[in-house]
């Protein structure tokens, strides 16, 4: 049986620890705030960033970090691998975003990369500090 995905979510490094440090399931979270079945990825450099914090963090970050990369593997998040010049994590969101031939939305904390993602047409799903996720969409263009 193959399953059908109206969208993508891509999962920003901001995003997952938000999520983590306040104890909250990753694709529950998303699938209660998203229309239809999405498809939930993040890119090798928001791993690579996370791996980064688990190993080189101070004590918060470096255990918010390694339970981020656990649930990242446990809920089976898609990895997807960005080009090697690109120079860090948002920046790969960005390319990635923009590369992507599916409907696609990206979860992030991050305030100007959300911006720059709306103003590209981009929905940019974002928590709430009480709970649940915001969704802002992105403008259209004529």
């Amino acid at each position: 049986m193959s399953r059908a995905y109206s969208r993508t979510v891509l999962l920003d490094t901001s995003f997952i620890l938000a999520l983590a440090r306040s104890h909250r399931q990753l694709v529950n979270e998303i699938r209660d705030a998203s229309i239809g079945r999405v498809r939930l990825a993040t890119s090798d450099g928001v791993v690579l960033e996370l791996e980064r914090l688990a190993r080189n963090g101070k004590f918060p970050s470096k255990a918010l970090a390694k339970l981020a990369l656990t649930r990242l593997k446990d809920q089976g998040i898609e990895i997807r691998e960005t080009f090697p010049a690109v120079p860090n994590a948002d920046t790969g969101m960005l390319v990635s975003a923009l590369g992507d031939r599916d409907r696609l939305d990206v979860a992030t904390v991050d305030y100007s990369l959300g911006e720059t993602l709306s103003k590209l047409g981009i929905n940019v799903i974002s928590p709430r500090k009480k709970g649940g996720l915001t969704v802002k969409p992105g403008l259209e263009f004529p």
